[in-house]
């Protein structure tokens, strides 16, 4: 299978997040966000596994490439395999997921409730301006734009190897280190607040949002499972 296209999807995308990333960590923040940095926030986090994705699916294609193509699994070296197994079924569909939900919850926000995403919003208005609409759309539209495309368009894909328990587990576990690292670096005592005003609600409320998010996060997932790219479609039926 030839996986020139998903090295250029991934190019792109490692190219376009790394600039959105470095544009947007030079924000100046508010009072009550500079302490905790620009590190809280979920859309950094995400690019971050964004860019690791792509980092790890452009080493793959050149570790494919130097063995060569095989038919089966079985008859490539260790190291092929392991590169295969990392970077296309553990690391993609975690960035995937996160940059699945990361468009999902921010722009109908953005759009109808800025307020509940950005500090200093009052009565719906922001007090100062946005971040220009090319940044915007580079860190909370394209990369799920770029991973979508390379699981689904690029010829590439396949049905992850993680079954939809351990997939569970692993986001389940992914939004509880966020939320205490949250707790970690913030302390509302000193007049931090959290990184989203939605998220700056008491107890069980905000527990409700993680269970209620990492749940989507899952859901989604489970449909990547349940709809897999139409390449192994193919492949199973001539299977078959």
């Amino acid at each position: 299978m030839n996986g020139n296209l998903s090295l250029a999807i991934n190019v792109l995308c490692l190219s376009t997040s790394y600039w959105g990333y470095k544009w947007s960590t030079q924000i100046q923040l508010p009072p009550t966000l500079e302490k905790a940095g620009h590190k809280q926030f979920f859309t950094n986090i995400s690019l971050m596994a964004t860019m690791v994705s792509n980092v790890a699916s452009i080493l793959n294609w050149c570790i494919q490439r130097m063995v060569g193509p095989s038919k089966a699994r079985e008859d490539k070296p260790f190291f092929a395999n392991l590169s295969e197994l990392v970077s296309r079924h553990i690391i993609l569909p975690q960035a995937l997921v996160l940059e699945t939900v990361v468009p999902l919850i921010y722009w109908p926000l953005r759009l109808f409730a800025i307020k509940l995403i950005m500090q200093g919003v009052a009565d719906g208005e922001l007090s100062g301006p946005l971040i220009p609409i090319s940044v915007d759309i580079a860190i909370h539209a394209l990369p799920f734009i770029f991973l979508f495309s390379d699981h689904y368009l690029s010829g590439y894909g396949a049905r992850f190897r993680l079954s939809n328990t351990t997939a569970w587990f692993i986001i389940v576990a992914t939004a509880m280190s966020y939320y205490k690292f949250l707790q970690l670096i913030i302390d509302p005592a000193t007049g931090q607040t959290y990184p989203y005003p939605f998220l700056d609600v008491p107890e069980p409320y905000k527990s409700v949002i993680f269970v209620i998010t990492a749940t989507i996060a899952w859901i989604f997932y489970a449909l990547y499972q349940r709809f897999p790219p139409r390449s192994l479609l193919k492949e199973t039926i001539k299977m078959d």
